[in-house]
């Protein structure tokens, strides 16, 4: 069976969310390492047999991630990716700084052969099935070439999480034309349409609905915002239905119509997502909400799990290394 490390300092409520998230994965039949300070997490293991390795330094999100991972070399992130780097572990999830993450990532386990940059890919739910949105944060500033690996590697993990042999890809822009948005934008399109992807032109926000693409790309900066906005506008729909049902005319309907709504409800919840994969380094991990709750923190364990259990880095590694001699 899988192990998954977990870096236990990562996170708003880190380490009590964390540690109480670790608890629930294990008794879900996980393996799990915690990373982290062990003195404050035997505290709140209360006894649990989780093994803990002793890295008590945290990345925070102030600090520089380059400078951090040079100086703080006990910092619960690294420790959680060298047991990957062992072969002690089989996949990392941290819900700590992105930052960290994908620095220490790049430093502990190296990238992909052919890989410039690694991207954050966030899989979405859709009224026709999931979406892949890439990159949603780990790259604020990139070039065309940058975007057009993106798309390569969010093509490849659709085929690979969707089993769909010729995904759709879209450029995230402003307008469906050729000639909307950017220069950053105008270049990628080129790029795109003279590619061997299955590029389906411009989308547009709204087009997440339709699934008019199976991939969206664009850059860190864009995606994390849509991303971000995307919860909190489905915590808003949440909210202003519990609200309305309150109302004494509706209350009588108030259970089956909330049993009715119950799963897509789920589907859009946060704490009930998937964890988002960090695409192009040479390890499996997998990045959590900073607020991740117990529940959120156990769901993205089982997430990084499954992947691992299906040999998900293996085939995206091989993919990805035979796609870049069909395009170079």
């Amino acid at each position: 069976m899988s192990t998954i490390a977990v870096d236990a300092m990562g996170g708003d409520s880190a380490p009590k969310e964390i540690v109480k998230g670790a608890i629930l994965a294990k008794e879900s039949g996980v393996n799990v390492i915690l990373s982290g300070d062990k003195t404050l997490i035997d505290t709140y293991l209360g006894g649990v047999n989780i093994p803990v390795i002793n890295y008590p330094e945290v990345i925070s999100m102030e600090d520089n991630p380059a400078r951090a991972i040079r100086t703080k070399k006990n910092a619960s992130i690294l420790g959680a990716l060298n047991l990957v780097k062992e072969n002690k572990a089989d996949g990392v999830f941290s819900a700590g700084a992105t930052g960290g993450t994908l620095v220490g990532s790049i430093s502990v386990l190296g990238k992909i052969k052919g890989v410039l940059r690694p991207a954050i890919a966030a899989v979405l739910p859709g009224l026709d099935g999931d979406t892949i949105l890439l990159d949603s944060g780990s790259s604020l500033d990139v070039k065309p070439k940058i975007l057009l690996q993106y798309a390569a590697m969010g093509s490849k993990l659709a085929e690979i999480l969707f089993e769909n042999d010729n995904p759709k890809i879209g450029l995230l822009n402003n307008g469906e034309e050729e000639s909307k948005g950017r220069d950053l934008e105008k270049s990628t399109y080129k790029l795109l349409k003279s590619s061997n992807l299955n590029f389906v032109g411009n989308v547009e926000g709204r087009d997440f609905a339709n699934s008019k693409a199976d991939v969206f790309v664009t850059d860190g900066f864009t995606g994390n915002i849509v991303l971000k906005t995307m919860e909190g506008t489905a915590k808003l729909q949440n909210n202003l239905l519990s609200n309305s049902l309150k109302n004494k005319l509706f209350k009588p309907l108030l259970i089956p119509v909330k049993n009715a709504m119950k799963p897509a409800k789920e589907k859009l919840d946060p704490d009930k997502t998937n964890a988002s994969y960090l695409l192009g380094v040479s390890g499996l991990v997998t990045i959590g909400h900073g607020s991740s709750s117990a529940e959120a923190v156990k769901n993205g364990i089982l997430y990084t799990h499954r992947s691992a259990e299906k040999g998900f880095i293996n085939k995206f590694s091989n993919t990805i290394s035979e796609l870049w001699k069909k395009m170079n």
